[in-house]
């Protein structure tokens, strides 16, 4: 057989894997979905900046025990139709059966391993991406959290002047992913998180980002979101990224918006995107140009564009003739510069 895309390759070399997007968020992407879109048959859901973003975890079928799995982070070119480059697909397979024939599951030697990092396909993801995807695992996997579990539990019960600074990140991502199981530590968080330091507010947001938190919490995130500290919005939308499809958060960017600021519009569209497939579209348009920045207009565009589920929804509404001004106008900035 003939193998002609990355899902083949798995498939041949009898492993088992799970593939987690890496680009926007660290989520899952279901098998189906994913050999659909090593096959061309869909674009790839979470574009980033022209990439798809991925990993994949993979180890051999027919274990007794789940083995120690492998892991690959790789980086693959989209083509402007967002489908993942068959060219690209073929030079990764090409490098790795060149070291590892179809048994990719094979133990790597020193040299071997070192060959295969040279590909320019392979990415190093950011300590919190990987953080969220070793909480995200162990807990799929019902493994036990990391020893740094138990003192960012108890942080974020009983926060201290000083005691966020002694913890470790991969402590806050397994309390994040735990949370459904932790009711008094999902409590805590909604008492606290406005009032945490700035430090472990943001470590706390950048782990919630990657989940769907308990509904518990979306009332208090939704509350801070009128915070008069401009760190405090960011990091509660951030936290919002797992309920983006909930109208009641639709709601509240609609109140948000007409103030918001270059950092709370870039995170919504990072994160939020599923917000903006309905009509918040145009506010949110509308106010990214009324900034009047044409190179923060043109970046969240092409942003808008890239990602499926958002693309239709903008191109249908610069469309429209009954456009404000200012979007018309930073529109047509935006189309004369890229014509």
């Amino acid at each position: 057989m003939t193998i002609t895309n990355l899902a083949e390759l798995l498939s041949e070399s009898h492993s088992d894997y799970v593939i987690y997007d890496l680009g926007r968020r660290v989520q899952a992407v279901q098998a189906d979905t994913f050999k659909a879109i090593c096959a061309q048959q869909r674009p790839y859901p979470y574009p980033l900046q022209d990439n798809a973003w991925f990993a994949v975890v993979f180890w051999p079928k027919l274990k007794a025990e789940q083995p120690e799995p492998f892991l690959w982070f790789l980086k693959i070119p989209l083509d402007e139709r967002g489908l993942l480059n068959q060219a690209a697909q073929q030079d990764f397979m090409t490098h790795v059966i060149a070291l590892l024939g179809q048994q990719i599951t094979g133990a790597l030697n020193a040299e071997q391993e070192q060959q295969l990092q040279q590909s320019a396909y392979l990415f190093t993801p950011s300590e919190a991406k990987r953080a969220a995807l070793h909480a995200q695992l162990t807990q799929q996997w019902q493994k036990a959290p990391s020893r740094y579990f138990a003192a960012a539990q108890q942080e974020l019960h009983s926060p201290t002047n000083d005691g966020w600074q002694q913890l470790g990140i991969q402590g806050i991502h397994d309390v994040a992913v735990r949370l459904a199981a932790n009711s008094k530590t999902t409590q805590a968080i909604a008492q606290h998180f406005t009032s945490y330091p700035e430090s472990l507010q943001n470590a706390l947001a950048e782990a919630l980002e990657h989940t769907t938190p308990p509904s518990e919490l979306m009332q208090p995130l939704l509350s801070a979101l009128t915070s008069e500290h401009a760190a405090t919005r960011v990091n509660a939308l951030r936290a919002l990224a797992g309920f983006a499809s909930d109208s009641a958060v639709e709601e509240q960017l609609r109140v948000l918006l007409p103030s918001a600021s270059m950092d709370e519009l870039v995170i919504i569209t990072a994160r939020l995107w599923p917000a903006l497939q309905g009509q918040l579209m145009l506010p949110y348009l509308l106010r990214v140009a009324e900034l009047n920045n044409p190179a923060l207009f043109a970046g969240v565009v092409r942003d808008i564009l890239r990602v499926p589920d958002t693309r239709i929804h903008a191109l249908g509404l610069v469309q429209r003739n009954d456009l404000p001004v200012a979007l018309y106008q930073a529109w047509q900035q935006f189309m004369g510069k890229t014509a």
